[in-house]
């Protein structure tokens, strides 16, 4: 009976991770449809948010940019590979439902507001507002890692951040309530679809393949650690202390995928003799 009631639990705080947020934002979103108050709701929190400063939002805001959100995979280079391959299913999944969501026509609040009656923070970008990239980003993330067995107070962080990355876009001024919501709607269930694939389909698992990501996501990482311009200036160390982190969190990792590489060649070179 203890055995089956730890079972329930297990299960119920698994839908609880699941299911929570997409239920949120999906309710949210059809209030705040029918409301009417998009706009509204916008001015009212670009205008309460501006008094943690420019700074702050610009900060919390690059955590949901792709590039940077990639970065996040690096440390389970050859520890996880599982992880690595769900991850790229998943931001798969979600890059799809943005492109194919993502309306020029639908605009943002530099093309809609009169200039000074909103905060803006960063370029003026004025299309293709729903839903919000950097939400999404932040929520596949924070999604993928809240399905996983880790503890609950760490779950609560990275929920958190991924909130804080998707309200920095409307402390920007560049996306509505609406397209922030819909970003945690598409990232979270994008997650768990690739989670829910990658344990059916498990092609990525090949040491080749994982070799390959490893030097796809190292190449990436050198090329934003100097090259890379997240359109918020005063960002760049903060962005090149999260590549260099997850860099070095990686090097053990990548050295045992990359030696075994070496290690079968000497092998193999020996039976040849």
């Amino acid at each position: 009976m203890d055995s089956k009631t730890d079972y329930q639990d297990m299960f119920a705080k698994l839908n609880l991770w699941l299911w929570g947020v997409p239920v949120f934002s999906l309710v949210s979103m059809l209030v705040l449809y029918f409301s009417g108050e998009n706009t509204a709701l916008f001015m009212f929190m670009n205008a309460g948010m501006v008094y943690l400063g420019d700074a702050f939002w610009s900060h919390i805001t690059i955590l949901g940019d792709t590039v940077i959100a990639f970065m996040f995979i690096l440390p389970f280079v050859h520890r996880r590979p599982e992880v690595i391959w769900r991850f790229l299913l998943a931001a798969i999944i979600a890059g799809l439902a943005v492109y194919l969501l993502k309306n020029p026509d639908v605009l943002r609040p530099p093309a809609m507001l009169e200039p000074g009656s909103f905060h803006l923070i960063g370029p003026a970008l004025r299309h293709v507002s729903f839903p919000s990239g950097h939400t999404t980003t932040a929520f596949l993330v924070a999604g993928y890692f809240c399905m996983q067995a880790i503890p609950a107070w760490l779950k609560m962080f990275i929920l958190l951040l991924a909130v804080g990355a998707g309200l920095s876009r409307i402390a920007c001024g560049i996306h509505w309530p609406m397209d922030v919501l819909g970003g945690m709607l598409f990232g979270w269930l994008s997650a768990g679809a690739g989670i829910w694939l990658g344990k059916r389909w498990k092609a990525g698992l090949n040491i080749w393949f994982q070799r390959f990501i490893a030097i796809l996501l190292t190449s990436a990482a050198i090329w934003a650690s100097l090259k890379y311009n997240n359109g918020y200036p005063g960002t760049e160390v903060m962005q090149w202390i999260i590549i260099t982190v997850c860099l070095a969190l990686s090097a053990p990792g990548q050295f045992r995928l990359f030696s075994k590489l070496a290690g079968n060649h000497h092998a193999s070179k020996r039976e040849a003799q």
